[in-house]
């Protein structure tokens, strides 16, 4: 038994440093996801966003800083946050968007900063229908979101986006780039 294992050892050592004289770093690769028995399908008006790396975009239009019309103040952006085949257990929910908080409003997502972007904005996110509305604070979860789920699992939300000026001197001309994460907790 010793003599094998000898030679298994003197095996992989010439093995080992041959395979060092080819050996270079080629990339690397992440391999991501999770394992649940309660999930949702998550649609934002038709866009599914329910798999790790789909995306929706909320457009606001370009807009004078003058149009803004105060601190807190700001054009609005409405869509629908669908769930549907959630698991019969499924009854309340609480919904938390991560991000970046803004330095002058913490209750909005921050505006992308540096070469180009506008400064003195910022994203509010609220729930607006159906209940009474509610602020998504970033990084913040919601407590026993009022979601009226129906037989088959699916339910609907309304989410109000506001561009706030977030300062009391007009924002500055620039790109507005806000990113929020939804995370569902049932």
């Amino acid at each position: 038994m010793h003599k094998t294992f000898l030679k298994t050892f003197t095996a992989l050592a010439m093995t080992s440093g041959l395979a060092q004289a080819v050996n270079y770093p080629a990339g690397t690769v992440t391999f991501n996801g999770s394992v649940s028995s309660t999930t949702c399908r998550v649609n934002v008006n038709a866009s599914d966003i329910s798999s790790r790396g789909s995306n929706t975009t909320v457009v606001f239009p370009p807009l004078a800083p003058s149009a803004f019309g105060g601190i807190n103040q700001g054009p609005q952006r409405s869509f629908d946050l669908n769930f549907s085949t959630c698991p019969a257990n499924v009854t309340d929910m609480d919904l938390m968007f991560s991000g970046t908080a803004d330095a002058d409003n913490p209750q909005a997502f921050a505006n992308s900063t540096g070469n180009g972007f506008a400064t003195g904005v910022a994203v509010l996110v609220q729930k607006t229908y159906p209940g009474p509305s509610l602020t998504f604070q970033p990084n913040q979860a919601s407590t026993n979101l009022p979601v009226a789920f129906n037989a088959s699992g699916n339910a609907s939300i309304e989410i109000t986006t506001t561009l706030l000026q977030t300062t009391n001197t007009e924002p500055t001309p620039g790109s507005v780039l806000a990113y929020a994460t939804v995370n569902m907790i049932y």
